[in-house]
């Protein structure tokens, strides 16, 4: 064991070593951009099992994404030289979603709720929307996105030891008891809840409590600086009074305010366990000297941080290109331009990221990038079942398993055609509650008998489902079974038969990716709450393709690209307009800036435009502050405008500048 522990360690750099090494009690591990902090986590994992003897089942690794999960897992395995699958790696989620059914039967008795199935941001939109409609709320003045984000920062407020939610004016609270009425009868949970329940089921229950930490020896934290109230009071639960944590992170990349991540967790670590030690990660393995200098000198102008510097052994690289344009046609037609120029001199498309603030000011890129010729991606962080044909196929499998999954029932009872209107499915979803005591192979076959009493073609059509559903049902251990089913016995596929081949094919292909982006071996129930999870950036085959990659720069967080492209430095863009008067969200800007700089391996470009049309207005705001930010010796400015030039690395012409 000793000798692998020495050989592990022979690989890391003395600040990572010292981090790894240490296990005396709660760690902190400030890791800025490019330090190798996922490889401190994963070694530190193998250390502990190879050095210290604990199993791989002692230890809980969580993060934010299934992607970095999944990552961090092939990365312990391959240090392990083994194929141990009795990690607990995942998200916070995640986490959640196998706590709520490890204690299915205590979080029933303790919570009174059961939970069978997951409902993705798409579901609880459905709900929501029937829900308004129930209360004659008119969905064009009580937007379903809004009532959805109130409840759930409504959720995030909870904590020990009351767990009681904040009360919402009317007819907000009225809407929330329905949507939580509704959970509960379909035996469902949102994201939120997978985080709330946990935390509520270990605060109230002493002896689950107990249970659970005992099966952890350390708890290792990932990307600390965006957890959420509800993860941080679940961490602090997990960890007990030992407090055998590593969490690792960096306040100068808390970018999530928005979505409820509270930085003051990091920023107060040492406050929760005195007796912590700090670790200091600041040699970056990724970018070059110019663009660190510059990153630094940006995010420097933040007060609310902890001190570091960026530093690296690597080359110092090209200036940052600041290219300061009359308007965004011609912003976008000199990336393409440039795009081609670096094609030239031997770049990769897919070594190529162009970044922006707002997810609207895509739209122009890709035209320019259609008429030069120009492949290229759009990354967004969307659910993966978002498109139809996905959400369809897991609709029916989800039924299959949760008869009472009324959102289910409801989109896809009566596709294809079987005769089952609105009112038929409203009265089977009626009959399903009046039997949901049964088994559910007893439901779906009560159903195929008596076709719950419907007449006609209605009744037909009902018989015709019971009977694929409890086919499905009987085939949950053979996952790739029930994809071919529901395309073919069921006749799903005809539902694309008057599209063009080529869509037709991508539909299908998309349908099959499921088993690709979750684990069929582990049967269908696990396999559906795997994939709820699952977003765009989960999914594998898309990263070998030879694309240009266009995204948000919230979305561009853990990515590196050699050339980078970050567009719309200009005021009221970005920084956003809606953060220009409040201090904390101006220096999340700056962080936001700082994070999209530090994705740059080699090549930098920070563009800029006079005018811009955006949502149908001329806006003139002056160039972003950030660019006079970067010292002068980083950068090379040019100006293709047609007003006088401006000189970005001086404050004081204010003739630009909104403030």
């Amino acid at each position: 064991m000793k000798e692998a522990g020495s050989t592990l360690l022979s690989s890391l750099n003395p600040e990572q070593s010292e981090a790894v090494r240490y296990t005396d009690g709660p760690m902190l591990v400030l890791a800025g951009a490019g330090s190798g902090k996922t490889r401190v986590l994963t070694y530190k994992y193998a250390y502990l099992v190879l050095e210290k003897g604990l199993s791989p089942s002692q230890i809980l690794a969580v993060t934010f994404t299934n992607k970095a999960a999944r990552q961090m897992r092939d990365r312990v395995m391959k240090l392990l030289q083994t194929e141990t699958y009795r990690m607990d790696v995942s998200t916070f989620h995640a986490y959640g979603l196998k706590f709520l059914s490890r204690y299915d039967k205590e979080v029933k008795a303790v919570l009174k709720r059961q939970v069978k199935v997951v409902f993705d941001r798409g579901d609880t939109k459905t709900v929501i929307r029937k829900i308004l409609k129930e209360m004659s709320l008119d969905p064009q003045k009580v937007d379903p996105r809004w009532v959805l984000e109130e409840i759930s920062r409504c959720k995030r407020d909870v904590s020990p030891p009351t767990f009681e939610f904040r009360k919402l004016d009317a007819p907000l609270g009225q809407v929330f008891e329905k949507y939580e009425k509704l959970l509960k009868e379909q035996h469902a949970v949102d994201f939120d809840d997978l985080l709330v329940l946990p935390l509520k089921a270990l605060s109230t229950d002493p002896e689950l409590r107990k249970n659970e930490r005992s099966r952890y020896k350390w708890i290792l934290v990932d990307e600390y600086q965006d957890v959420n109230r509800t993860q941080y009071h679940l961490l602090k639960m997990l960890a007990g009074p030992s407090g055998k944590v590593m969490v690792v992170g960096d306040p100068d990349q808390s970018i999530y305010g928005w979505r409820g991540a509270d930085m003051s967790m990091i920023m107060n670590f040492e406050k929760d366990y005195p007796n912590a030690k700090v670790f200091l990660l600041e040699r970056n393995y990724r970018s070059t000297e110019t663009i660190l200098t510059a990153a630094n000198a940006v995010i420097r102008n933040n007060r609310n941080r902890r001190e570091k510097t960026l530093w690296t052994e690597r080359d110092k690289g090209s200036p940052v290109r600041v290219v300061l344009m009359g308007n965004e046609h011609e912003e976008a037609e000199f990336i393409s331009q440039e795009i081609r120029n670096l094609r030239n001199l031997g770049y990769k498309y897919k070594d190529m990221a162009v970044l922006y603030r707002i997810n609207a000011m895509s739209r122009l890129y890709e035209e320019s990038f259609l008429r030069s010729g120009i492949p290229y991606r759009i990354v967004r962080g969307t659910a993966f079942y978002e498109r139809r044909e996905v959400k369809d196929t897991l609709a029916f499998m989800r039924l299959a398993t949760n008869p009472l999954d009324t959102a289910s029932l409801e989109r896809v009872g009566n596709i294809p055609t079987r005769g089952l209107g609105s009112k038929s499915l409203s009265r089977l979803a009626e009959w399903i509650r009046d039997v949901a005591g049964n088994e559910i192979e007893e439901i779906w076959r009560r159903l195929e008998d008596s076709g719950a009493g419907l007449k006609g073609k209605a009744g037909k059509g009902a018989m015709e489902l019971g009977k694929h559903m409890r086919r499905i049902w009987t085939m949950r251990e053979d996952v790739p079974g029930i994809v071919e089913y529901i395309l073919k016995d069921m006749g799903y596929e005809g539902e694309y038969f008057f599209e063009s081949g080529e869509k037709q094919q991508e539909r299908l292909e998309n349908i099959r990716e499921l088993l690709s982006v979750a684990d069929p071996a582990a049967g269908l129930e696990t396999m559906l709450a795997e994939i709820a999870l699952m977003t765009d950036m989960d999914l594998e085959s898309s990263e070998f393709a030879d694309q240009v990659s266009l995204m948000s720069l919230h979305g561009g967080k853990g990515l590196e690209f050699p050339v980078v492209f970050i567009t719309g430095l200009e005021e009221s863009v970005f920084p956003h307009y809606k953060c220009m008067d409040d201090p904390d969200q101006l220096e999340e800007e700056r962080r936001l800036c700082y994070v999209g700089m530090t994705r740059a391996e080699e090549r930098l470009y920070l563009t800029a435009t006079r005018n811009r049309v955006l949502f149908g207005s001329v806006l003139k705001s002056g160039f972003s502050r950030f660019l006079w930010e970067i010292p002068e010796e980083c950068k090379e400015t040019e100006d293709r405008g047609e007003e006088d030039s401006f000189d970005v690395g001086r404050r004081f012409n204010r003739r630009y500048w909104s403030w």
